[in-house]
């Protein structure tokens, strides 16, 4: 919904209005001229906060519609600063007019779809096409669909300001960072392209290894290997004349937020860790050749390609902190012939998304934390749901 052109007093200006009043009240009752004059300081200090930030707002109108800005790189790192330019071009090269005492500004609104906001103010006064550098602290798909044009008073006593649509699409896309390691995996989901029923030939043979990709029988690991290998990686046997396994991939993240467990801080800082590993994982397991798949709750479809395009996949998730059914985004659809792995958020809630996504296929569950308090609920979700037929759950405390 966009804004229309409005002005408002800040709390600031309420209170001095109620300030003046009260002087100029107590003024004229006990003819005290001190109050008078205060009275009248501060009554002729709102009078031009207020007429100075209309008078302005009138004057520039039309030409501040003529504003627009642009981001210079849409994917960013979270963490790393973004890049806006405000383009004045079709504005002209003269300065906006202004009156003593009244700041004029260009403001930057962004948020996403969890709450997170990012408000940077900017002096709209400077070349055609003036670039101006602000932080993105937080992962996530930053939408803003209308920027605002601010005048007001240094002090802060009223406010005027004027609408700017923008896209509605997302204007950045804080990237997450990859977990420093990525968590264990053992998938047993999927299908034959997983090859859990491969027949094998023990052997003692040290030469014929490939790597150790999920779905191998884990009875053909060679543990001897697995010390003097590099970055202390898992090797397989070969033992018999066939290819690598094919093994294909997809990586789902839950996005609900238990509010009985998490706050809205905690909630989103959880599905940060939860896409950080998931990225991580990816990484990993395409490093060595599978084909991954990347999902998410309120996701239309899988997304599919290189490390960066899912990354670009990952800051869409948005922690979900409502525990209404019709509030609840759904998990994507996934192909039942593919290894599934779900990254999730321990709760307390037994009907979400996840439960229902859980009636119609097998999959790998992994509830991730990091607070020494939430073991205990995590404990109560594997054995909840590793009661469930083709659920295999486990949980994992990070920073350990």
């Amino acid at each position: 919904m966009r804004e229309s052109t409005g002005s408002r007093p800040s709390d600031l200006g309420i209170f001095l209005f109620i300030l003046t009043i009260l002087a100029l009240g107590a003024g004229a009752l006990r003819k005290e001229l001190a109050l008078t004059l205060v009275g009248g300081v501060f009554l002729v200090i709102l009078v031009f906060s207020v007429l100075s930030a209309i008078i302005l707002g009138s004057i520039h109108s039309k030409r501040v519609r003529l504003l627009s800005s642009r981001f210079l790189n849409r994917n960013i790192l979270a963490g790393k600063n973004a890049e806006v330019i405000l383009n004045r071009d079709k504005v002209g090269k003269g300065r906006f007019f202004r009156l003593p005492g009244i700041l004029i500004r260009y403001e930057l609104r962004l948020t996403t779809r969890d709450g997170r906001e990012i408000r940077h103010l900017f002096d709209p006064d400077g070349k055609d096409e003036a670039s101006y550098s602000f932080p993105v602290p937080e992962r996530g798909a930053y939408y803003g669909e209308a920027d605002r044009f601010f005048i007001g008073d240094i002090l802060g006593l009223f406010r005027f300001y004027l609408p700017l649509p923008q896209d509605k699409t997302p204007r950045i896309l804080a990237l997450p960072q990859a977990a420093a390691e990525p968590i264990p995996v053992y998938i047993r989901s999927g299908g034959e392209s997983q090859r859990q029923n491969v027949r094998y030939q023990r052997t003692d043979n040290l030469i014929d290894h490939r790597p150790y990709v999920p779905g191998d029988d884990p009875r053909r690991i060679n543990w001897k290997l697995y010390g003097h290998a590099p970055s202390n990686e898992l090797f397989v046997r070969e033992g018999e004349p066939e290819p690598p396994p094919h093994s294909r991939l997809i990586i789902l993240v839950d996005t609900l937020a238990d509010p009985a467990l998490y706050s809205p801080a905690a909630g989103r800082r959880g599905v940060d860790l939860l896409c950080e590993n998931a990225l991580a994982i990816a990484l990993e397991y395409q490093r060595r050749g599978m084909e991954l798949s990347i999902g998410y709750a309120g996701g239309s479809s899988i997304v599919e390609g290189t490390g960066a395009v899912l990354a670009e996949a990952l800051a869409y998730p948005a922690a979900q902190l409502a525990t209404e059914l019709p509030a609840q985004a759904e998990l994507p659809a996934a192909p039942a012939d593919r290894g599934i792995l779900i990254l999730a958020l321990p709760r307390t809630i037994t009907e979400s998304a996840l439960d229902r996504f859980l009636k119609k296929q097998a999959v790998d569950l992994v509830f991730l934390y990091e607070d020494d308090k939430l073991e205990e609920a995590a404990q109560t979700c594997v054995r909840l749901y590793s009661q469930r037929a083709g659920v295999h759950a486990r949980q994992t405390r990070l920073g350990t």
